[in-house]
């Protein structure tokens, strides 16, 4: 019997960590795909979204996941803290810049967000606000980082935050986390979010 050989997408050439690439191809389709099984990610290549974010593959896994979204022309994304089996450090993000060439990474620590600058991709910095005490720390944290871009969780609280976080870092917002309807996608960007990231199928284009 011939055994099947799979050839795995081969690695983009040049990697664009364009801020301004990513915030023009948001005016077009305000929608981030959230990717958390390698299954999902069929219909995200098919899909209208220009972005995708990865974000619990193993390490071993992702070479291939990314550079397949880039072969559609799309932008990559990692969140370097959930993935199991790298360095959640300088050395995990110069290994995702430098070997895997992602455009972006997504992370919830300040010093992460100074070394993906450094790689010069783009820094997402996330900001999971569980209660208002949460927030004055958050706030801290992006005026020490400087990230390119702030993504915000839960999706309901944004309306109640934004305009703390545009006051102290006026900065491009992406809403996550809980946006599972068409209302609340509108609701967010209506709000002044760049662009809605959502692991919800039907909300992808």
């Amino acid at each position: 019997m011939a055994t099947r050989i799979v050839v795995p997408p081969a690695r983009v050439g040049a990697v664009d960590g364009s801020v301004t690439r990513l915030l023009d191809a948001f005016s077009r389709v305000p929608v981030a795909a959230v990717i958390s099984r390698a299954e999902e990610l069929p219909r995200a290549l098919t899909s209208q979204v220009p972005v995708v974010f990865f974000l619990r593959p193993p390490a071993f896994h992702l070479g291939p996941l990314v550079w397949a979204v880039q072969a559609r022309g799309k932008m990559a994304f990692v969140h370097i803290d959930l993935i199991a089996g790298l360095g959640k450090d300088r050395a995990g993000i110069a290994f995702l810049a430098r070997e895997i060439g992602v455009n972006g990474i997504i992370t919830s620590h300040s010093a992460l967000v100074a070394a993906a600058k450094a790689e010069r991709v783009i820094a997402m910095q996330r900001l999971l606000l569980h209660d208002d005490l949460a927030l004055p720390s958050a706030l801290a944290a992006l005026d020490h980082a400087r990230p390119d871009i702030v993504e915000v969780l839960p999706g309901v609280i944004f309306p109640l935050v934004v305009d703390r976080i545009r006051a102290r870092v006026p900065l491009p917002i992406i809403v996550g986390g809980f946006v599972t309807e068409p209302e609340q996608r509108n609701a967010a960007l209506e709000r002044g979010a760049v662009a809605i990231s959502t692991g919800t199928t039907s909300l992808w284009p």
